[in-house]
């Protein structure tokens, strides 16, 4: 089941000529209201400590699961709650260095069973919530049932609002230039002393990587949120986020379309149901119909076939 935070919308639309378009600092937006001492940056961005493999290396893979994790399908999950994850990534922010987190849903973790690229920088994450109810529903048939459901765009909300609250910068990278717009339009309008970093659109050369990078760098953020969709958006945090400077990144998939009000969210009682899938469906059902099919249907599959394991493991001991 893939909630709301897992693409961006049009991902099949042609590269903008928007390609190199930047705005940082004062340069976010005629259309934004708000006067220039807001864009100041926070303090400097503090050397990164990752000291994470290349997404290519043939070395095993990593595991970092705690005792506040679940393992779901071979991912460690944080049992936390939404509160409790804002809190982890603001000591994350405080230790220094850099870091990124992660949601996941079936077809995500479904996904990362065959590609080792998104695994790698699954279990190289720093943080990993469920952000589909399918992961909730999964741990609690595996005996280790998560706390709740912590998606990607209530805990990119959830961060904008801890950022305006205790002074943090951020920088929104991602979806087309109509979307990542919006959001920043309509995040200062709800939080009138939130500091924005910058931001820019997702589409651009892999020839621009070093020159995104080094405008964030330059923006000194202490968040940075991607939207770039599932698994791009995974692949350029592990590889990127270490020379961005930022404290902490977060995938947030097609949570830009939304907050920007170009696409429609589900109704409340649907979210907290669990039946966002179903709202999505309904939008998109040629899209869709074939990754909700088969893909849950390979997401029970390794559920099961982990709890099996797990059964057969316990009787031999």
């Amino acid at each position: 089941m893939k909630s709301t935070a897992e693409e961006p919308r049009g991902r099949g639309a042609e590269r903008q000529g928007s390609r190199g378009a930047e705005a940082r600092g004062a340069e976010v937006s005629k259309g934004i209201d708000r006067s220039q001492q807001n864009l100041v940056p926070s303090t400097p961005p503090l050397p990164c400590s990752s000291a994470r493999l290349p997404l290519g290396s043939s070395a095993p893979l990593p595991l970092r699961a705690s005792a506040n994790s679940v393992i779901v399908a071979g991912i460690p999950v944080a049992n936390l709650s939404e509160d409790e994850a804002v809190a982890v990534i603001d000591r994350l922010i405080s230790e220094g260095g850099s870091h990124y987190g992660a949601v996941v849903n079936a077809a995500k973790i479904v996904a990362a069973e065959s590609d080792e690229k998104l695994k790698r920088a699954l279990l190289e994450a720093d943080l990993v919530t469920a952000d589909g109810m399918a992961v909730v529903w999964a741990s609690r048939l595996l005996g280790q049932g998560l706390k709740q459901r912590v998606t990607g765009i209530d805990l990119f909300e959830l961060l904008v609002d801890h950022a305006a609250k205790h002074g943090l910068s951020i920088y929104c990278l991602g979806a087309q230039e109509e979307s990542v717009r919006g959001t920043v339009e309509q995040l200062t309008i709800k939080y009138p002393t939130l500091r924005i970093a910058g931001y820019r659109n997702g589409y651009f050369d892999e020839s621009e990587r070093q020159s995104v990078c080094d405008a964030i760098r330059l923006s000194r953020t202490d968040l940075l949120f991607v939207a770039m969709g599932s698994p791009k958006q995974e692949y350029w945090m592990a590889s990127n986020v270490p020379f961005t400077g930022a404290r902490f990144a977060l995938g947030v998939g097609g949570s830009f379309d939304h907050l920007s009000g170009l696409v429609r969210r589900a109704p409340r009682w649907m979210q907290r149901s669990g039946l966002e899938w179903l709202h999505r469906f309904v939008q998109e059902p040629r899209r869709l119909w074939r990754r909700y099919l088969i893909g849950n249907t390979a997401f029970i599959w390794l559920v099961i076939r982990q709890r099996l394991r797990a059964r057969r493991h316990s009787w031999r001991s």
